[in-house]
Formats: C-alpha cells, sequence, structure tokens
C-alpha cells in the first residue's frame, strides 16, 4: 500500500509541474501522468479496502512495474535508452512469469530492441542508444 500511495504522490508532483509547461509540447505528458495518478489511486484504495494495510509483506505486481518505469525513465535521461529497458523489460517479463532463462534473454532483447527501432527508424523519434556523452 505504501509503494502505491508513494507512486500516487509522485504522479501528482509531476502532473503539477507538467500543468506548468507549454499546452501543445506538454499534452501527452499530461495524459500520461493523469493516467498514472488513476492507477496508483486505484490501487491504494484497492489495497486498503482488501484489508492488506501497511504490515502486509507482499507486493502486488502492478505497483512493482510502476516503480520500475518510474526508476527507468528516470534513469534514461543520463543512461540512454537502452541500458535502463533492458532490465525493465526482463522484470516485466518475469513478472509475467516468463522464467526459463533463453526466452527471458531473447525476450528482452527483442523487446528491448524492437522499442529502439520502432522509435528510432519508424516513428522517426531519436532515442539515445547508449550512455549521453556525446559517443551516439
Amino acid at each position: 500500500m505504501l509503494l502505491a500511495l508513494g507512486l500516487f504522490l509522485i504522479g501528482v508532483v509531476l502532473a503539477f509541474h507538467a500543468w506548468g509547461g507549454p499546452s501543445d509540447a506538454m499534452l501527452v505528458p499530461r495524459i500520461v501522468l493523469t493516467l498514472w495518478c488513476v492507477i496508483a489511486l486505484a490501487i491504494t484504495l484497492a489495497e486498503l479496502s482488501r484489508g492488506s494495510g501497511l504490515g502486509s509483506g507482499s507486493l502486488s505486481t502492478l505497483p512493482v512495474l510502476m516503480a520500475a518505469v518510474l526508476i527507468a525513465a528516470i534513469a534514461v535521461a543520463s543512461l540512454g535508452f537502452l541500458i535502463p529497458s533492458l532490465p525493465l523489460v526482463a522484470l516485466t517479463l518475469w513478472m509475467f512469469r516468463l522464467r526459463r532463462p533463453l526466452p527471458l534473454a531473447v525476450g528482452t532483447l527483442v523487446i528491448a530492441g524492437g522499442l529502439w527501432f520502432l522509435f528510432h527508424h519508424v516513428l522517426l523519434i531519436r532515442l539515445p542508444t547508449l550512455l549521453n556523452s556525446g559517443a551516439l
């Protein structure tokens, strides 16, 4: 419950800052952050109604994935796209019960590489491949 509540509060703070930017450029982030806050609030309310409260030691899948996405999104600014996306995709596949090592590794490489290819070559949105030190 604390994780879901923390994610909700982080989403509210980020949404507050997103509303201060230009309306055209910030439309998509505003929509994403609104959905983020709604999902985090729903998870918090579901955890409260379920009675798990603060003493529960188990974590739901969705708040853990939301936290991983938040960490990866912050890491993209300094590490590029591929380095944060590989562990994020691997964690997502692991949480969706893909536990065999070879399919997990291949799936991670295909999905993360495929996302980079989609953005870089199809949508023509240039994502940094590696570290943002000017190398790529």
